[in-house]
């Protein structure tokens, strides 16, 4: 009989520690592989059921981190405190535990415009730095030429034609004349005769006032 009530005493005391053993998490194993070599190690935090555990990870291998608080079907926080140098930490990372260890795969990838984080060293960050005031300078002088050019250009062309004209009908003053005239006529021809003679401070040619009679007669009659 009291063998007996041995035996059984032995078996619960086994079960209850099976019980205890399978309630436990086989905790998370986490790899790390590293986007600059097999040099370095990342230092993880893993977060479940009220308890952290710490674990460092080799650049391409791996590591378990346990704790006799994890329980299976919890959820677990991964928090990557320190890595190789020039890389991005994983964080905000989240894995649900099991009666066997959990797996976490994480790429440590080098700090760049395509990965960018806080640790990562200045100029790798993909921010833009801000342009140089002298760029700036020679952007808006670029745009002031080129506005300046739009506006003379048609008066440098205009002259040309004056000065043409006035080849051509040089012992025909006349004849100089009605071809200032016809040219004053011509759309967007009066403004750049004026101002061209308002640049050069030179006389009109003749006949433009001519054109201008016409065209102030021709609004007259409209």
């Amino acid at each position: 009989m009291l063998r007996t009530l041995s035996v059984i005493a032995v078996a619960i005391a086994m079960s209850s520690v099976q019980a205890a053993a399978a309630a436990t998490s086989g905790g998370v194993t986490i790899t790390l592989a590293c986007e600059i070599g097999t040099v370095g190690t990342g230092t993880f935090t893993v977060t479940a059921n009220g308890s952290s555990s710490l674990v460092t990870v080799p650049c391409g291998g791996s590591a378990t981190a346990t704790n006799s608080a994890w329980m299976p079907g919890a959820e677990a926080r991964i928090e990557q405190t320190a890595g190789p140098a020039g890389t991005v930490l994983a964080t905000h990372q989240r894995v649900y535990l099991a009666t066997y260890a959990a797996s976490f795969y994480t790429m440590a990838h080098a700090c760049s415009p395509a990965f960018t984080a806080p640790e990562c060293p200045p100029g790798t960050s993909g921010r833009r730095a801000p342009m140089p005031w002298w760029m700036i300078a020679g952007l808006f002088g670029f745009l002031v030429f080129v506005i300046v050019a739009a506006v003379l250009a048609p008066v440098v062309i205009v002259g040309q034609q004056i000065r043409y004209f006035h080849r051509i009908f040089f012992d025909n003053p006349e004849a100089f004349r009605k071809a200032m005239r016809n040219l004053a006529l011509m759309p967007g021809m009066a403004w750049r005769i004026r101002l061209r003679s308002k640049l050069l401070r030179i006389p009109l040619p003749p006949g433009f006032e001519d054109a201008q009679q016409l065209i102030r007669d021709d609004r007259q009659r409209v």
